[in-house]
């Protein structure tokens, strides 16, 4: 073999790696966000006091908030920040935090979900009422996700209905979610609901727009909003730190028949975009949240009955822990805005 056909071979078998590399990326991209590990931390407890917990400082523990330490039955909720400590020492960093009675030492699981069920959550719920809510999850944890958003619906006297979609292939990407949440609406105006709100977290959200466009509600309350996949996903790879056209190859994986199977789904996502234009829509979002985009963000908000809180340092889907009062407030607001009840 001439060097000049060695040299061309091994360009060819170089760019051949090169493309199965791309595509192996682009696949466990796509498969993250289809597919993605539910949220786990663990918390290490340092001290405590009857008013303070001294914890060793991560990047969840840093999170400005309301979290919960738990540990086989015990719950405690962790409050604000107290004080941050930049020693290093023998076991690294620390952070104080408020929390309610003595905490002991040792590692804890850190949650941000705060409720096990709708038993959990504060205030009684209505049996009936003239205003209904349809929460819908995310593709990762779960109808749990939604709990924390049901208490400011019962202080408002609406009845509230959490739907599973963790059965369907996709989950709430998956066609049949939309199915289910128009079911739903449907359900609850029958039952004499005069007021129906969707709900939805990321991805759940994302379907609540494609049920809006196929059902009458009176409005879409969107939380960490999966807007645009191919988006959210450029947004993903920015935050890994990967090639910006692994987010492209991502893309297509995730939304191209045959190629989504790489992403271990049977089927690819066929609803990529936001699709409702006219209900009136409270999206809540993150500046830190790399899968809503700031652009994506405005473009919704610059059509008429749509308006958007931004919170500063959540990550994905975690607003409300950042701060629940200015969380709940928002949904208020919202509701305040929508047209009386007939």
């Amino acid at each position: 073999m001439t060097a000049g056909r060695t040299t061309a071979l091994g360009t060819a078998l170089g760019t051949a790696v090169g493309a199965v590399g791309t595509l192996g990326l682009g696949a466990f991209v796509a498969r993250r966000l289809l597919f993605p590990a539910p949220y786990t931390a663990t918390a290490t407890v340092r001290s405590s006091t009857g008013t303070e917990v001294e914890l060793v400082a991560t990047r969840d523990t840093r999170l400005p908030g309301t979290y919960d330490l738990q540990r086989d039955d015990a719950r405690v909720p962790v409050g604000a920040i107290v004080a941050a400590s930049t020693e290093t020492g023998p076991s690294g960093d620390t952070i104080r935090r408020r929390v309610t009675g003595t905490v002991a030492t040792g590692d804890w699981a850190w949650d941000a979900l705060r409720y096990d069920g709708p038993a959990d959550v504060p205030g009684a719920e209505p049996e009936a009422a003239t205003t209904h809510v349809v929460h819908v999850h995310g593709q990762s944890l779960g109808p749990r996700q939604v709990l924390r958003g049901v208490g400011v619906w019962r202080g408002l006297g609406a009845t509230s209905e959490v739907l599973d979609t963790t059965d369907l292939p996709l989950r709430s990407l998956d066609p049949g979610a939309a199915d289910r949440i128009v079911a739903a609406v449907r359900a609850a105006r029958a039952r004499g609901a005069r007021r129906v709100v969707l709900q939805g977290w990321s991805a759940g959200a994302l379907a609540c727009s494609v049920a809006a466009g196929r059902v009458d509600v009176d409005g879409i309350v969107a939380v960490s909003p999966l807007l645009d996949v191919a988006s959210a996903l450029r947004g993903a790879v920015r935050g890994a730190r990967l090639p910006a056209f692994v987010g492209t190859v991502a893309a297509r994986i995730a939304t191209t028949p045959v190629l989504s199977r790489l992403a271990g789904a049977s089927a690819p996502v066929t609803t990529t975009a936001w699709q409702d234009a006219t209900t009136p829509t409270l999206v809540v979002h993150s500046e830190a949240d790399a899968l809503v985009a700031a652009d994506d963000v405005a473009a919704i908000t610059a059509r008429p009955h749509a308006t958007a809180v931004a919170f500063r340092t959540a990550p994905h889907t975690l607003e409300w822990n950042e701060d629940p009062e200015r969380w709940e407030d928002a949904v208020r607001r919202f509701v305040g805005s929508l047209p009386a009840i007939a």
